[in-house]
């Protein structure tokens, strides 16, 4: 059970690189590089709202799911491929547990 580590540049056009590490565990860490911002939520705290060709990777406290803990504009293909590593790790969590 490793942790998935990717890269993306954001869409938004300033530049800005995250670097997004997803652990089979349940969470996801978000670090924006060019400014030091770090971001972490569970996998059940995450929705993804796609608008074309971007897509918004939104954060929801679970007590008050209006509350936005934060919020990252992703490409849709980085948004799909990072979609696909969260489900895989879920996978990979919920056979390990069932082995246990």
């Amino acid at each position: 059970m490793l942790a998935e580590h990717r890269q993306y540049l954001l869409p938004e056009g300033c530049g800005l690189h995250a670097k997004v590490t997803v652990i089979p565990t349940g969470e996801l860490e978000v670090n924006i590089l060019e400014e030091d911002n770090h971001y972490k939520g569970e996998f059940d705290e995450l929705y993804f709202y796609s608008a074309g060709k971007k897509t918004e990777l939104v954060c929801k406290d679970q007590l008050k799911p209006e509350n936005i803990r934060w919020h990252l504009c992703l490409t849709s293909d980085d948004a799909r491929e990072l979609a696909k590593l969260i489900e895989l790790a879920e996978e990979e969590f919920e056979i390990l547990m069932r082995d246990l």
